[in-house]
């Protein structure tokens, strides 16, 4: 395995993380009380490394195999890349949905007291 640090590589390897930090990818989820705040930050930094290595992995890494008559890799390890990145993104977008959501029982309690149900008027009283 070798890296090539062609300077187009390095660009898309550029353009690759800066999209993803664009996007949030490299701001912490804000955890609720619910869920505890190091467990959150735990998952968000392998998201992180997992989108990191995928780019990498697409990017930047040849691998050359044989000894008589060379075959390159790249194609499989820009496929590998691409799953890891999606699987990165895909990991910190349901992470950062779930841990931001409130508790499903507040907005019904809430609900019920402030906001009280309408009631028919007899049409004789009004």
């Amino acid at each position: 395995m070798e890296f090539n640090f062609e300077w187009r590589r390095l660009l898309l390897l550029a353009a690759l993380l800066g999209g993803f930090a664009s996007l949030g990818g490299f701001s912490a989820p804000h955890a609720d009380e619910e869920h505890s705040p190091a467990q959150a930050r735990k998952a968000w930094g392998y998201c992180i490394v997992l989108f990191v290595t995928g780019a990498a992995c697409a990017t930047v890494v040849d691998h050359y195999t044989g000894t008589m008559s060379y075959s390159n890799l790249r194609p499989a390890y820009i496929l590998l890349g691409v799953l890891m990145m999606g699987m990165g993104w895909f990991w910190l977008k349901i992470l950062k949905d779930e841990v931001a959501k409130p508790p499903p029982f507040v907005g019904v309690i809430v609900c019920q007291v402030s906001c009280p149900r309408p009631q028919a008027v007899p049409s004789h009283l009004s």
